[in-house]
């Protein structure tokens, strides 16, 4: 273990009985409510197959020695995100091959960002009266957000596993823990290509904020130089021809027009979006304006995006901005409390994150109802696949069955895939209706045989095997 790796347990451990001892409940709730509605989710299956299936793939594979390769995506994944933290839930994969495996990663990692947030608002707000409760106040909802309850309700993405390593990092950098900081922002930075502009924003903070100038620019020049280095080298290297899949997020700006610009950029669900973040410190990052700039470059790739969850900041799009306004909050906490304020105030600043989370909170305020399952059903109609058989799957039946070497989105299938059909669910906005049915229609023509079908969903063999 690291020199300092103990110290933020340390941390907590020592503050139960006092204000640390809530964002260490509001993790374990937090965790509990996103765990049980991702594993109901996935037992109706209304997990889709972008992005759980996807990188269920990814991970399986890797963890039987075949690389980050995925049925989802023609190239080399690291090509399109260059994540090779993914190697932690393929280790894990080894004892439990299963994408409810992912959901559970992801539930405990963005629930973890409440004693994170805390211990970096601790750090930031030192020893003026009330910072252990107003770190506690403001870091204890941050799962709770109404933008980490559409993260977390997106299934999996690696780039919540990065979230609270690259809080852990400013609070160990704020208190000189240099190895420690520079361990978790590494850590990071392997998560996924973008989080070099949140380890980017914490070395700016301990650049000006932190007990060594030269140490915070050293994490800002060496955040940059990974991004540069993977965006303009190393990606386009391992893309080779194969176009990413985000070419079309920002295709349209090759010739913008005007209007246009102005149109994505003043959106209102975006926008309405980042309020909400704001509103849920309490409105302090306001008091730091410059500081709260920092979310705009992230901001204006979301709205710039013709991806359709992209600008609205649905599902894990609003995670790129949650580090600069935690920064920018926590700063403008620091101007707070430089006049003792009553301990109730304090203890009020986490009212408008819960307010805003309960009210409109797809996990709390906005909770569908939940689904009858139908996971067994899909298991015990698919028994007869071979386990090792490429499979062309319907959207909602992917991700019960990615953990394999080949598995594809139906209308992508070939004469060799089995073929997995679900007649009653809803189609996903990016499934092309017309391309599956034509695909449907042909199955009985191509010599396959029906292996199962219970009423709802359908086994086929290969073609010729009838």
């Amino acid at each position: 273990m690291l020199p300092g790796l103990r110290h933020p347990l340390d941390v907590l451990r020592g503050a139960v009985g006092r204000p640390a001892a809530v964002p260490l409940a509001a993790s374990a709730l937090a965790f509990a409510l996103v765990a049980w509605t991702l594993l109901q989710r996935a037992a109706a299956l209304q997990v889709p197959a972008y992005d759980t299936a996807f990188f269920e793939q990814l991970v399986w594979n890797l963890g039987h020695g075949r690389g980050l390769v995925s049925g989802f995506f023609p190239g080399g994944f690291l090509g399109l995100h260059f994540s090779p933290l993914l190697a932690l839930p393929a280790l894990l994969e080894l004892a439990w091959p299963d994408a409810r495996l992912l959901a559970l990663l992801h539930a405990a990692a963005l629930a973890s960002t409440a004693p994170a947030a805390y211990l970096l608002l601790r750090g930031l707000l030192g020893d003026r009266p009330g910072a252990g409760l107003a770190a506690a106040a403001l870091g204890a909802p941050v799962p709770f957000w109404l933008a980490l309850q559409e993260a977390e309700r997106a299934g999996f993405h690696p780039e919540a596993l990065a979230l609270p390593l690259v809080l852990v990092a400013g609070w160990a950098g704020l208190r000189g823990r240099w190895r420690l900081c520079w361990a978790c922002a590494a850590v990071a930075l392997a998560s996924k290509e973008d989080q070099a502009y949140a380890v980017a924003v914490i070395g700016a903070l301990l650049a000006v904020h932190g007990p060594s100038r030269r140490q915070g620019i050293a994490l800002v020049l060496a955040a940059v130089a990974w991004a540069g280095a993977l965006e303009l080298v190393v990606m386009p290297a391992l893309l080779g021809p194969v176009p990413s899949d985000l070419n079309s997020y920002y295709q349209w700006l090759h010739r913008p027009t005007a209007a246009l610009l102005v149109d994505a950029l003043t959106a209102p669900a975006g926008w309405l979006a980042f309020a909400a973040m704001i509103a849920s410190m309490a409105g302090l990052p306001l008091v730091r304006p410059a500081w709260l700039a920092l979310a705009l470059p992230p901001l204006l790739g979301d709205l710039l995006s013709a991806h359709v969850p992209q600008p609205e900041l649905r599902l894990q799009y609003a995670l790129p901005l949650v580090v600069p306004v935690l920064v920018a909050g926590g700063l403008g906490a620091r101007r707070l409390l430089d006049r003792p304020r009553p301990a109730v105030a304090l203890a009020a600043l986490a009212l408008p994150a819960l307010a805003i989370g309960a009210l409109f909170g797809p996990l709390v305020g906005q909770r569908p109802a939940p689904a009858a399952p139908a996971l067994g059903r899909l298991l015990a109609c698919t028994s007869a696949l071979p386990a090792a058989a490429p499979v062309a799957v319907d959207d909602d039946a992917a991700p019960p069955l990615a953990a394999r070497p080949l598995e594809r989105p139906l209308t992508y299938g070939g004469p060799s895939d089995w073929v997995v059909v679900d007649r009653a669910s809803p189609l996903p906005s990016y499934v092309n209706a017309a391309a599956r049915a034509q695909h449907l229609a042909a199955l009985p023509t191509e010599g396959r045989r029906l292996a199962c079908d219970d009423g709802r969903f359908q086994l086929w063999g290969p073609a010729g095997s009838g």
